[in-house]
């Protein structure tokens, strides 16, 4: 039996709407603030499970290749050390190749790519090839670490998840950010530092739901990596601290160093990419030869092999020739280059914190040799080179200083937003180029580091919508459905549950399908298209308007900030765009305000037949000259029903019926008259209709 079901379009309960069955409860209703922290937990939970099983795959492969490397000395000799990861590469190359070919590389630039481009959608078969085709790579000795797969098979549970529950698109959008932080939390135990990637690099939108979502799934995904394998983290380093306040200036060479690394090694890791593509090696070759060059390096020295961050601890202890330190610095760039470029499966995080943990030493080493008595312990520079070379290469500052933060202790916080500050700076200065970015951009993609201001981001969505979208029972009929669209301007009616609480939309399109089909029974709640996107009040319009374009809508509902289930507007692609068209140096409160709910009093329903001849007839709804306070509301032409959208033209013996006040009543008949049985006398005295015809929006009908 199936945990999940179909959201009820009964509850209109946004971003997931879920009735779970289960043993002796039946259907329980989740209230819907609780709802996101509920997918919020399951997110967590599916990349705390992630990160392990990974973990004990490689861990177990690991055994398995050392097993073969020593079966194979005993044979050959050391010389068939660079065999291992080659062999390790095949499958890896079969599930690349055939299986799913975004498994190649780090992962987290697909999952960039499905936030900004697939409204958060990566396929299910991710997952599984992912967790393969890096179990092999790393086991193998692949240059990579674990961080960049386990972003993108979280993200695939949490997108399938997502899609299970029928989240709407920014939801999914959400979930994966917060699957990304959960596997980063769970994989380092830095949930603070995964909190912060999934918004800095990944989701690139801060604001309070979105910190409270990802947060609760790092805090969930980290709990389930500490149940499992402890609190301890990877690099568990000694107690540091900052000698002397003048050694600030030696981490700031540290930091202008660092830049240079980290753009080199972007550099060398797509120029790998794109000698592959030069040569013309297949997919199926790339991974084995590129870990079998791998290999090769491993003979000069086998330190490179695999993630490395074992190795961080002994840097920072000091006592590391400076030669092996350079050697090393500088093979670990060229081995992770190749490991990612050739399409095999592994991140760049560990890979450029190694880097940057062997940089530092090896300034560490050079300063402790210049300046004697000065220079406090080493491993203060290893952990600044490994923040500063990070923060250059993915031009994520917080991420940087927060995930060395919590793997090493806060004690050089000085030292560590110095460094990391001008890295950023001058890596910025000097490349638009980042890790991640690059194959965004060879994928069609341009995510800049920031919007361009536009007049929008000061304007209050509350300053142009609309006031006037009628509301309907959930049990309101068809033909209740059609009578109130005709009083609206726009072309959806609000429809509220008994507690005239927000539950969707009915556009125009799903009244007249309903009539086409004749399917006149059908009720509001029906045709509801439930937990559609909204916006608050105070949301900008800049916001507002990448929902517009994102999802494809004409249209938004308004809710207010405190209680999403009260509309209080709407908002149009045509409200918008006539703010745009409105002078930029208008203050907000010159602008136009939210149009007034129209209300008739005293109003009567009349029903008018067109007689051939008179003014209505040939004539559309929306170039009538109806008085101002008179509506049609329906149409009845041949015995079927017709919405009198402003495009309908209206035919001879059309029988329209009419909302109006009784002062105009006289004007309102004699457009539906023939001119010559209208008597003059009485056309005298009645109410003359405006000589201008009415102008009333025509939106297109919402997706």
């Amino acid at each position: 039996m199936s945990l999940v079901r179909r959201p009820s379009r009964r509850f209109g309960t946004r971003s997931v709407g879920l009735l779970w069955r289960l043993p002796l409860i039946g259907r329980v209703r989740i209230p819907r603030n609780l709802a996101p922290l509920l997918l919020a937990v399951a997110v967590g939970l599916a990349a705390g499970f992630a990160a392990v099983a990974l973990t004990a795959l490689v861990d177990g492969l690991v055994m398995v290749f050392d097993e073969l490397a020593s079966t194979l000395d005993d044979l050959a000799g050391g010389w068939t050390l660079m065999l291992v990861p080659a062999i390790a590469a095949i499958p890896v190359a079969f599930v690349v190749s055939r299986v799913a070919s975004e498994t190649q590389g780090a992962g987290v630039p697909y999952v960039m790519v499905a936030v900004e481009r697939a409204g958060g959608f990566v396929r299910p078969i991710i997952a599984p090839a992912k967790l393969v085709a890096t179990g092999f790579t790393l086991g193998g000795g692949g240059a990579a670490g674990r961080e960049g797969p386990i972003v993108l098979i979280a993200a695939s549970l949490a997108s399938t998840i997502g899609r299970v529950t029928r989240q709407p698109s920014d939801m999914l959008v959400l979930m994966v950010a917060a699957a990304a932080a959960g596997g980063i939390a769970a994989t380092f135990n830095t949930p603070i530092a995964g909190t912060f990637f999934a918004l800095e690099v990944v989701l690139r939108r801060f604001n309070v739901r979105n910190f409270t979502i990802v947060l609760v799934s790092a805090v969930i995904a980290n709990i389930i990596a500490i149940a499992f394998y402890g609190s301890a983290g990877d690099l568990n380093l000694p107690t540091l601290e900052l000698g002397s306040y003048w050694e600030l200036f030696l981490h700031a060479i540290v930091g202008v160093s660092a830049a240079v690394v980290g753009i080199l090694f972007v550099r060398t890791r797509f120029f790998t990419e794109d000698v592959f593509e030069f040569l013309g090696v297949s997919m199926m070759l790339r991974p084995i030869l590129g870990l079998f060059a791998v290999g090769v390096l491993a003979l000069i020295e086998a330190d490179i092999l695999g993630p490395g961050l074992d190795q961080v601890r002994i840097f920072a202890e000091g006592g590391t020739a400076a030669s092996t330190l350079g050697i090393l610095m500088v093979l670990k760039l060229v081995a992770a280059s190749l490991t990612i470029g050739s399409g095999a499966s592994g991140g760049a995080f560990a890979p450029l914190l190694f880097v940057g943990a062997t940089l530092g030493a090896l300034m560490g080493t050079g300063f402790e040799s210049a300046l004697p008595g000065v220079v406090g312990p080493i491993g203060t520079y290893v952990v600044v080179g490994m923040a500063a070379v990070f923060a250059a290469a993915a031009r994520a500052p917080m991420t940087s200083l927060l995930i060395v933060f919590e793997l090493s202790g806060y004690s050089l916080v000085l030292p560590l937003m110095t460094a990391v500050a001008l890295a950023t700076a001058l890596a910025q200065l000097l490349t638009r180029d980042t890790i991640y970015n690059v194959r965004l951009r060879r994928a069609g993609l341009d995510v800049r580091d920031e919007h361009t201001p536009s007049p929008l981001d000061n304007l209050p969505v509350e300053t142009t919508m609309r006031t006037d979208t009628p509301i309907v029972s959930r049990l309101a009929t068809i033909q209740d459905l059609a009578a109130a669209m005709s009083q609206s301007r726009g072309n959806v009616v609000a429809v509220a549950d008994n507690q005239n609480r927000f539950i969707g939309l009915v556009s125009a399109t799903d009244v007249t399908s309903a009539v086409e089909r004749q399917e006149l029974d059908r009720r509001a709640f029906d045709l509801a298209v439930v937990a559609p996107i909204f916006v608050h009040p105070d949301d900008n319009l800049r916001y507002a308007l990448s929902l517009l374009v994102e999802h494809d809508v004409r249209q938004l509902p308004v809710v207010a900030r405190e209680d999403n289930t009260r509309l209080v507007g709407m908002l149009t692609q045509r409200d918008v765009l006539r703010e745009v068209a409105q002078p930029s140096d208008r203050a907000p409160e010159q602008r136009s305000a939210p149009t007034p709910v129209r209300r008739l009093v005293g109003a009567v329903e009349i029903e008018c037949r067109v007689e051939p001849g008179s003014r209505a007839e040939a004539t559309t709804v929306s170039q009538l000259a109806l008085p101002e306070a008179s509506v049609i509301t329906a149409i009845h032409r041949r015995g079927e029903v017709v919405i009198p959208r402003g495009n309908v033209l209206l035919e001879a013996n059309d029988l329209a019926v009419v909302l109006t006040v009784p002062p105009e009543e006289g004007a309102v008949r004699s457009l539906f008259a023939n001119r010559d049985n209208r008597s003059r006398t009485n056309w005298w005295f009645l109410p003359h209709a405006p000589h201008a015809p009415t102008t009333q929006d025509d939106d297109s009908s919402t997706r």
